[in-house]
Formats: structure tokens, sequence, C-alpha cells
């Protein structure tokens, strides 16, 4: 445990009540995420969304949802 030069008690029970929040808070986040990675996959997009974007010269364009994801792209 790490202290505080001169801390007083009252600082040092407020701060370890703070830790423990803290450190339930951590697995409280972590099983969240846990059952967020456990959901079944979800349906398939019902059409073919199109989107307004720009060109690699900078020209108006579309862009089908699904070639956002095409391979070989890393990143939206």
């Amino acid at each position: 445990m790490i202290t505080f030069p001169n801390e007083s008690a009252k600082y040092r029970t407020a701060r370890e009540k703070l830790l423990k929040k803290e450190i339930e808070l951590r697995r409280a986040m972590e099983a969240v995420a846990e059952a967020r990675r456990a959901l079944p996959q979800g349906g398939l997009v019902p059409q073919h969304y199109v989107f307004d974007a720009l060109d690699d010269q900078g020209r108006p364009a579309k862009v089908k949802l699904a070639d956002l994801f095409a391979p070989g792209k890393d990143s939206l």
C-alpha cells in the first residue's frame, strides 16, 4: 500500500474506501464487456445501405456499407 507523507487517518480511510469502489467498478466493467462479447451474432443487414463519401480525388461518390468492410480495409 502506498501512503502519502503526513496523510491523516481520515484521508487514509477515505482513500481505502475509494480504492475498493474503484476495484468493484473495474470488475463490473469487465463483467459487462464479457457479457457483450458473449452476445450471439446479430441479424443480417436488411438492405444495401449507401453512404455519401468522397473518392480518392475528393469528388462526391456513393459507398455501399458492405464495401466499407471489404478485405484489405483496416479501418472505417
